[in-house]
């Protein structure tokens, strides 16, 4: 599992996941940057609302990694990235935002 943290109180946000580490500066509109590249899968089974706190929890089968063409199996030696998208402020407008991402090596 990964958590995200400091997010908006409330907002809602789901995971991003990719073997591919990648850059697009303010992706789709957004106050961000999106860091994940390729074949992007999207943890959209667990969308959370950060609540009071501002953080969710993100629980990650790595036998079931969501990818465009359906879940695929984390396997010794690779390296996944993965990230938070949520809704987000920008000088009083709703927009969306990411999380800086996180790379994982499997072992």
């Amino acid at each position: 599992s990964f958590t995200a943290s400091q997010l908006p109180q409330n907002a809602f946000a789901y995971g991003l996941g990719s073997a591919v580490q990648g850059f697009v500066m303010g992706a789709g509109g957004s106050a961000g940057d999106l860091c994940v590249s390729g074949p992007v899968g999207r943890f959209i089974g667990q969308i959370q609302s950060s609540g009071a706190a501002g953080s969710i929890s993100l629980a990650v089968d790595l036998t079931q990694i969501p990818q465009p063409t359906g879940p695929v199996t984390a396997t010794a030696g690779d390296i996944w990235f993965f990230q938070v998208w949520h809704r987000d402020l920008s000088g009083g407008s709703v927009t969306s935002n990411f999380t800086d991402a996180l790379s994982v090596t499997f072992l």
